[in-house]
């Protein structure tokens, strides 16, 4: 039986909306990501060392190698997984994978922006994108973050079109208490911004598949995919039929087919 250890796409969000969407996958350990500590000067170095240990611990729990399964920015976090402990790494498997979170999260807010260029604060949109683009930089980036969130059901553009009812079981379930941490999204993501450097080829030399939705509106697989390959050069790239959430959107076991 496989065993995985998943990371979810963080960061500050939980890892309930998979744990409720497979309630049966006793095989998973749905490992929820802590939240950013007060006043830490590097949340996002904290929560990679909290990702180490913690698969570390259920390798020697097991007795044996996991499979490693990261979605969306979980992606970072297996990367240095497979760096750091490749002995412990069965294989890796990358959904939709966010190399450049920023990038990817204004490619959203373009797709949002041509979906209701009608609405009434789409202007603001508008003018959030254009001061980006004149000056980029984190503050400029959560200026458009937050007009992004005044166009109507946003969340649903993360999802393909046969999605079924997967849309609104992440909004239901981040919706819950617990569910989304928002304190912990922008210190962990503006943490990242300052402190990524571009890994290398990974030491992890093992099976590695990195799916791609084929509706995915942050990701540009073409210019993704040849990113992923220089840091795993053994990887598998396939485009799957869904949006940014295979693994909400299809079945485990095609994401690990």
């Amino acid at each position: 039986m496989t065993s995985i250890f998943y990371l979810h796409g963080g960061p500050g969000m939980s890892v309930a909306v998979e744990r409720t969407r497979y309630p049966q996958a006793q095989e998973v350990h749905w490992w929820q990501q802590p939240p950013a500590t007060s006043c830490a000067p590097h949340p996002y170095l904290d929560l990679l060392e909290a990702a180490l240990v913690e698969f570390r611990r259920s390798v020697k729990e097991r007795g044996a190698p996991m499979t490693v399964m990261a979605s969306s920015f979980g992606a970072h976090l297996a990367t240095h997984l497979a760096q750091h402990a490749p002995e412990s790494v069965e294989r890796v498997v990358l959904l939709a994978p966010t190399y450049n979170p920023e990038q990817s999260a204004l490619r959203l807010a373009r797709r949002a922006l041509a979906l209701h260029a009608g609405h009434a604060d789409a202007d603001k949109v508008t003018a959030a994108l254009a001061a980006y683009d004149a000056a980029p930089g984190r503050a400029r980036f959560w200026e458009v973050f937050g007009a992004l969130q005044l166009l109507p059901d946003v969340p649903a553009l993360y999802f393909g079109p046969q999605a079924g009812d997967a849309p609104r079981h992440f909004v239901e379930v981040l919706q819950q208490p617990g569910g989304f941490d928002g304190v912990s999204a922008v210190a962990i993501s503006d943490d990242f911004a300052a402190t990524f450097r571009t890994p290398g080829r990974s030491a992890f030399n093992g099976p590695v598949s990195v799916l791609f939705g084929r509706h995915d509106p942050m990701i540009d697989a073409e210019h993704d995919g040849p990113i992923w390959r220089a840091i795993f050069p053994q990887a598998s790239l396939r485009m799957v039929d869904s949006g940014h959430f295979p693994l909400l959107e299809t079945s485990l076991e095609a994401c690990l087919a």
